[in-house]
């Protein structure tokens, strides 16, 4: 038989291409085969939502998202702090960054409801394998929202309550699309009540955040009374953004029964998201009070007119440096990544730079909160090996 030169060339062709679909087949084989262990070999560590390596207030956002999804339940579910496998069925949602809504179901019953922030609060602060840093999106006071810190009477009376109104954003700076915050109060815990009711938070009735009363927020607060360091989250509910801005609810802070004193109430690692887990920047905050009149200040953090450097550092030690010359450092706090104080140091000279020895600390992410004479400056920095 006779094949002209067309027809064997046709031939080749429809070989090549069969040759080349059959090649892809086996890519798209070999690549969900490759998947199917990556996938079976993940975990839910109940409470661990955002699977970062450490429950915290971070993981109130992950649950407000996913509220009301259901799905398969886990084999033999518990809430005990342990990995367990997903379910053989993953969810049919999942978050932005990949993770599937089974993450949220913390005690594997199939669906994603008030139980499962309660195993947030039992497992806070529980970490597993490595941690992961969450990251904030820390805005500038002079050109986004400020998360605000203020009341009407800064001076109280020894053993007193401070009353610290808290507000998100003003006219000027409206919030759109907001799903949720989540942020650290830091207090000093040598002037504040040790009783367990000594801080509180209140939600307005009527704040823009629940769109004026028809949906009221959820609140999450743990509050480490040793440390001086409350996680926040307040949170909608019905899967619905809103914008608006002012007022949100009022922190109830029971002081010590101390004769004279002046202190703060900062807020910083601030994380504020729409429904689909998006951040928009947020400034902190601070917030003096004393028992002596003469000496209470209201001042926003300031993330600019200084330098950290080298970020990230290697090395035994990192610098401090202002803009200002003239500008004073007075006192500079050190924070680990889950917001406790590692060190405090008070300076009594007049320099406008400092050496500071990290060579005791572990690699990670550290951030320095520095009071000078004329302001107060937040920065993070990153040690690495």
């Amino acid at each position: 038989m006779y094949l002209s030169h067309a027809s064997t060339a046709n031939i080749f062709v429809t070989e090549l291409q069969t040759r080349r679909t059959l090649r892809r087949i086996l890519f798209v084989i070999v690549i969900i085969l490759l998947k199917i262990p990556m996938i079976q070999g993940q975990q839910v560590w109940p409470g661990d939502i955002n699977n970062n390596g450490i429950v915290n207030n971070i993981d109130v956002l992950y649950w407000a998202v996913a509220k009301e999804a259901t799905g398969d339940g886990r084999l033999s579910p518990s809430t005990n702090w342990t990995g367990q496998d997903l379910p053989a069925n993953l969810w049919d949602k999942n978050f932005p960054d990949g993770l599937n809504y089974a993450f949220a179901d913390c005690d594997g019953d199939g669906d994603v409801d008030d139980d499962d922030k309660d195993i947030i609060e039992e497992n806070f602060g529980l970490v597993h394998g490595e941690v992961t840093a969450d990251e904030y999106a820390t805005g500038d006071t002079e050109s986004d929202p400020i998360l605000s810190l203020s009341t009407e009477n800064p001076v109280i009376e020894p053993g007193g309550t401070l009353e610290v109104d808290l507000s998100l954003g003003m006219e000027t700076d409206s919030i759109t699309d907001f799903y949720g915050i989540a942020f650290t109060v830091v207090y000093d815990p040598e002037v504040v009540s040790n009783r367990g009711n000594a801080f509180r938070l209140n939600i307005l009735d009527d704040t823009w955040m629940s769109g004026q009363g028809d949906d009221k927020v959820i609140q999450f607060v743990n509050n480490d009374r040793n440390l001086g360091v409350a996680q926040v989250a307040i949170v909608r509910k019905n899967g619905v953004s809103v914008s608006g801005f002012g007022p949100v609810g009022t922190f109830s802070i029971v002081m010590q029964d101390i004769v004279l004193f002046s202190s703060t109430v900062s807020n910083t690692d601030i994380r504020m998201v729409n429904f689909s887990l998006l951040d928009s920047p947020v400034a902190p905050s601070e917030l003096a009070f004393t028992t002596d009149p003469t000496t209470t200040t209201v001042q926003a953090i300031r993330q600019k007119g200084f330098k950290v450097y080298p970020n990230p550092v290697s090395g035994q030690h990192i610098n401090i440096e202002m803009e200002n010359p003239e500008e004073v450092i007075k006192q500079i706090l050190m924070y680990d990544a889950n917001g406790r104080l590692l060190s405090n140091q008070k300076l009594g000279g007049l320099q406008s730079k400092e050496e500071f020895d990290i060579g005791n600390y572990p690699n990670g992410i550290y951030t320095f909160k520095i009071l000078t004479d004329k302001h107060l400056y937040v920065r993070s920095f990153f040690k690495q090996p």
